[in-house]
């Protein structure tokens, strides 16, 4: 979604208050209806709510009253239902389809009563049905009423308010940059679309799987080739090691015999799309950004994943759990043995050259796969001893490893799509292959809160002390490097201005705003100047002022400055003045954009000591304070039409400056130097 469409949207909300109030009860009502509460995503719509009301679209108090009003007529309707039809629900669809619907319902207000209302509101399995069970079971409309609407006041400032900080933290990254904005996006979706992906799969695998195996075993039984590797994998009684070296001998030789093809066809890598993502990635590098990716990629380096290994191995044997010990060091062997091979087969170069070596081949991505196997195979060995209702847990975890880890190699330049892609295939191919032979076959209960706790503390362990060594390295190993352009002082003078940038450029290089100044100078001498004319340092983001955004009360000379991104890079020198009142603030911010003067009597004085000749560009900004439903106090943007002279006056004194206007009168440039 572009910036305008987004601002569009956040528009079009603002001015139509009566509308969204009529959305929020019919979504609230929906939510709360028996079957189509099922179907009607309601976490999602609530919390996207909070988002509108955290973006200042929409006042807290009408949104709740009508989503807890919403709340209170659906579940009114589902009660009334159950005390209108009794029994003959049973008949109907798609309770006569689906039994289970009820009888989960009836136990838990069985165990619970009354309060069962209360705790349906939070807790996904029996939210669509409770409150036509509870009408079903006779429940007293009085009592009933009561605790709906205690629930329905609790309900939905629940979901609101987590939606309320996340659009509060969007306005602020849109002040640092639109493509911080839309990587923030981005990840949600991710991790949303990936709870919602793996709950859908474990609850359509998990109790048809067995039929299936028993079939697929009473069909290859028999046959010449499929049944000896069928029954090795699925049958107790038989060992499954045979069935899985024949399997990975196969695995290997069935992508070898792809390569083969894809290479005669002149399928070569990387593909049109894996450029275009890699381009599109590349447009949302922050550098905020790039701190959090290497701290989630290094989840997945080859340090952590040693130790995760050792720490876990030591442990299955230590407990003398010798058959998942055995699995264990299979799953990582077949890893670290395909990758080699294919790497050194494809020699697909990857994006940006980061490793040595045969190391520095991407196709199939090793670390991908890698981190498939590994994590995926130990929620297989916790799964195991997890309860049927809570199974997916395990499984969902090593998801939100494995993917983010994924995203931030993409992310840093590390890899192709199609190198994660085929990574993430070959892993969960093993790991499905490894689990059955596991599953299938007798093994002792393993202790699975030990096992939890061991891996638990080898990769935060390991992944802080490696990351806390080498983050620095790791920034630097994955940085973006501009390249250093010269130009004479006179040729900028006379027009070079024109050729460099004249607004902050954003995502996908939209540009933003104006940067006004180009000033040619030491950095030293620039701030001397500045510091004399009334600017001070302006208060960075720490900790300790963030806080300053929770409190109503707080002054706007406490809250922090935000930087901002100009190209991908955060600007080198920022800048306060205090305004005309109390609550607005002047803010100058410099980058130095790699571009170094020359003198052109002497081309070459300047050139031995770059530090000496940077240009910097600059852009004004004029904040006010805001205050948010008493929760939040922020500094946003302003529009202003002139910057008062008495401002950067005194810092000009002596140097030579010059006003030009930029081409179709949008806008004018000073220009300062020396």
């Amino acid at each position: 979604m572009s910036p305008e469409s987004f601002q569009a949207i956040l528009a079009w909300v603002a001015a139509n208050p009566g509308w969204m109030g009529a959305a929020i009860f019919v979504s609230s009502l929906a939510e709360a209806l028996t079957i189509v509460g099922v179907i009607i995503p309601g976490a999602i719509i609530m919390f996207s709510l909070g988002a509108l009301i955290g973006l200042g679209q929409l006042e807290f108090w009408p949104a709740y009253a009508w989503a807890a009003a919403g709340a209170v007529v659906g579940d009114a309707l589902s009660f009334w239902l159950g005390r209108a039809f009794h029994q003959h629900l049973r008949q109907l669809w798609p309770f006569s389809r689906h039994p289970n619907m009820l009888l989960r319902g009836e136990a838990f207000f069985q165990r619970h009563g009354g309060k069962s209302i209360l705790l349906a509101r939070f807790f996904g399995p029996v939210r669509g049905t409770l409150p036509t069970v509870a009408g079903m079971l006779d429940m007293p409309w009085g009592r009933f009423l009561v605790v709906n609407v205690v629930s329905a006041l609790l309900w939905a400032p629940a979901y609101l308010i987590p939606g309320m900080v996340f659009g509060a933290s969007l306005e602020l990254a849109s002040q640092v940059a639109w493509r911080l904005v839309v990587l923030i996006l981005l990840v949600v979706m991710l991790l949303w679309g990936t709870v919602w992906l793996v709950r859908v799969l474990v609850l359509l695998l998990q109790p048809r799987l067995n039929g299936w195996l028993q079939t697929f075993a009473a069909w290859s039984h028999g046959r010449p080739l499929i049944g000896p590797i069928s029954a090795s994998l699925l049958d107790p009684a038989q060992g499954e090691l045979r069935g899985l070296a024949i399997l990975a001998v196969l695995l290997l030789g069935i992508i070898v015999l792809l390569s083969l093809i894809m290479n005669a066809a002149g399928q070569n890598l990387p593909t049109a799309l894996d450029q275009s993502l890699y381009r599109f990635l590349q447009d949302l590098r922050t550098p905020w950004a790039d701190n959090m990716m290497v701290f989630i990629a290094e989840l997945g380096s080859p340090p952590v994943k040693l130790s995760l290994t050792i720490a876990v191995f030591v442990w299955l044997y230590w407990r003398r759990f010798y058959s998942a010990a055995r699995h264990w060091l299979g799953a990582l062997g077949f890893g670290l043995a395909t990758n080699t091979l294919f790497t050194w087969l494809f020699k697909v170069p990857p994006p940006s050259k980061i490793y040595p070596g045969i190391f520095n081949y991407s196709f199939p991505s090793n670390h991908a796969t890698l981190t498939t196997i590994l994590f995926g195979f130990l929620s297989v060995l916790v799964a195991r001893e997890t309860p049927l209702t809570w199974r997916w847990i395990p499984y969902l975890t090593a998801a939100l490893i494995i993917l983010p880890t994924t995203l931030s190699k993409l992310y840093l330049g590390a890899f192709w799509l199609t190198d994660a892609l085929a990574g993430l295939s070959l892993g969960l191919i093993w790991v499905a292959l490894l689990s059955l032979a596991y599953n299938r076959h007798p093994a002792p209960r393993l202790d699975s809160r030990g096992l939890l706790v061991v891996s638990l503390v080898a990769l935060v362990a390991s992944d802080l002390a490696y990351t806390g060594l080498h983050h620095q390295d790791l920034l630097q190993r994955y940085k973006v490097n501009p390249t250093l352009q010269v130009m004479s002082w006179n040729q900028w003078w006379q027009g070079g201005w024109q050729h460099l940038p004249t607004q902050r450029l954003d995502f996908r290089h939209r540009r933003q705003q104006g940067l006004v100044l180009q000033w040619a100078g030491p950095r030293a001498e620039l701030e001397l100047r500045l510091g004399d004319a009334g600017w001070r340092e302006a208060p960075a983001l720490t900790l300790q002022n963030a806080l300053m955004w929770l409190s109503p009360q707080a002054r706007l000379a406490d809250l922090p400055v935000l930087p901002q991104v100009h190209d991908g890079g955060h600007e080198d020198l920022t800048l306060a003045h205090p305004g005309e009142t109390p609550d607005t603030r002047w803010v100058l911010r410099f980058w130095d954009i790699g571009v170094r003067l020359t003198d052109d009597n002497n081309p070459r004085l300047w050139l031995g000591d770059l530090d000496k000749a940077p240009l910097w560009l600059g852009s004004l900004s004029l904040q006010g304070q805001v205050r948010r439903m008493n929760f939040f106090t922020l500094a946003v943007e302003l529009p202003y039409t002139e910057l008062p002279s008495e401002l950067l006056a005194p810092a000009l004194q002596g140097l030579r400056s010059r006003v030009v206007t930029l081409p179709a009168e949008a806008g004018t440039i000073t220009l300062i130097a020396q």
